[in-house]
């Protein structure tokens, strides 16, 4: 019986395949991507239902009477993008560290100067559920604008239940009235306030017992991520943390080796992390646990440069050791303010070194597994949800060849165009 579609992709110049792609712990790790020339792809409530050479669309595909089209004549199609690492809901402007950082004041006169996370901290308390959304919301238009499909949004700049709350409401709102896949996650664990310096321990003990069951009872966040790092969270703290959200149904995520490496690889691997984020420091020996663990690496390229770090995450490291790496923004206040999925590719290519080919991989069907979505986004497939990004280009090549040119012309959501480019 020949499928029934109720859309169609049809006509493209070519639509970009991986074929052989990760499908998870104790499976290959397939870096391959092909292009095939004259295709059509069609879906069917969502999802793509049929992909073949544009001249076989009518013998093989029943269409809908309701069908639409989309022109794909002269574009290329791939993957809508998933950015698996955010922090996109704050409030306030950090220009001004900015600046100081990159004339070569020292992070303790930034502070000094009012900077730091407690800024946006200050600022996100301050706002009203609608000033973070109406923000927010314009990035999200910004990010869709580049091609992303789905994308994680992170709390993290409340620092008490209140606001962390606050935040994943207006997370919840862009998830409702905005069509790009929206992934929430808690992260009140992502730095010690000012007040509770002197007693950490008890801190960590709060959120563990107050803030987490509070979180789980919306029903509002689907991860419990946590910041391990000297002068925020201890393994100790951070493996309390992350195994009081399992026990609430919230899956782990970890902000790992950034500055210094501590133990939160090994934390990742023994509680079962969805990823491993950041990933700056990681050696051979951290590479080496997290192959076959499941766990998937994401680095941020993004941050690396924006902070003006002198040496990346070791991606090419990760890839070698058959890891399935994974790329993300990272977008935030004050450490990284790239957002176009186009740029992040560029950076991958860039400063890590990774083909393209690899960077889109990363940046699509990887970093859908980063968000336990790796059935069913990030990849044209038959099965998968239909999310696709077209391309005014001759190749996916030129992504990230074309440092700061947008390239989208139209982007599909579950089959649905919702944006279309100049």
């Amino acid at each position: 019986m020949k499928p029934v579609a109720d859309v169609v992709l049809h006509n493209l110049a070519a639509a970009t395949l991986f074929p052989r792609p990760y499908r998870g712990k104790g499976t290959p790790v397939g870096w391959e991507v092909e292009e095939r020339p004259a295709w059509s792809i069609a879906g069917k409530d969502g999802a793509i239902v049929w992909m073949g050479p544009a001249a076989r669309l009518g013998a093989e595909v029943d269409l809908a009477a309701d069908c639409v089209f989309v022109n794909g004549a002269g574009l290329v199609a791939v993957p809508g993008f998933v950015d698996s690492h955010t922090h996109l809901v704050y409030a306030g402007d950090r220009s001004d560290e900015f600046e100081m950082r990159v004339q070569g004041r020292p992070y303790l006169d930034i502070l000094a100067a009012g900077g730091g996370i407690l800024r946006s901290v200050e600022a996100v308390r301050q706002g009203s559920e609608e000033e973070l959304y109406q923000e927010a919301a314009q990035r999200l238009v910004e990010a869709l604008a580049w091609g992303t499909t789905t994308i994680e949004i992170k709390t993290g700049y409340g620092l008490d239940l209140p606001t962390e709350l606050k935040m994943l409401r207006v997370i919840d709102r862009l998830r409702r009235e905005m069509p790009v896949r929206i992934v929430a996650t808690f992260m009140g664990a992502h730095a010690v306030p000012a007040a509770r310096k002197a007693d950490p321990d008890g801190f960590t003990d709060e959120i563990c017992r107050d803030w987490i069951p509070e979180v789980a009872k919306t029903g509002l966040a689907a991860f419990n991520d946590v910041f391990t790092e000297n002068k925020a969270f201890s393994v100790a703290q951070s493996r309390k943390i992350l195994e009081a959200g399992v026990a609430h149904g919230l899956r782990p995520k970890i902000h790992a080796d950034e500055i210094n490496v501590l133990g939160g690889v090994d934390l990742a691997v023994e509680v079962g992390a969805v990823s491993a984020d950041h990933l700056l420091m990681t050696g051979p020996e951290g590479i080496a646990k997290l192959a076959g663990s499941g766990v998937i690496p994401t680095v941020l390229p993004g941050t690396s440069t924006y902070l003006m770090e002198k040496h990346h995450a070791p991606a090419r490291a990760m890839i070698e050791a058959g890891l399935p790496l994974a790329i993300a923004s990272d977008h935030n206040p004050g450490s990284c303010q790239f957002l176009g999925a186009g740029l992040i590719q560029s950076l991958a290519m860039l400063q890590l070194r990774l083909s393209a080919g690899e960077a889109l991989v990363a940046g699509t069907l990887h970093a859908a597994h980063a968000l336990g979505q790796g059935d069913r986004l990030g990849a044209l497939e038959v099965g998968r949800q239909f999310d696709a990004v077209l391309l005014d280009a001759t190749s996916y090549r030129q992504v990230g060849y074309r440092v700061g040119q947008n390239l989208v012309r139209n982007v599909l959501i579950g089959g649905r165009p919702v944006f279309q480019g100049a």
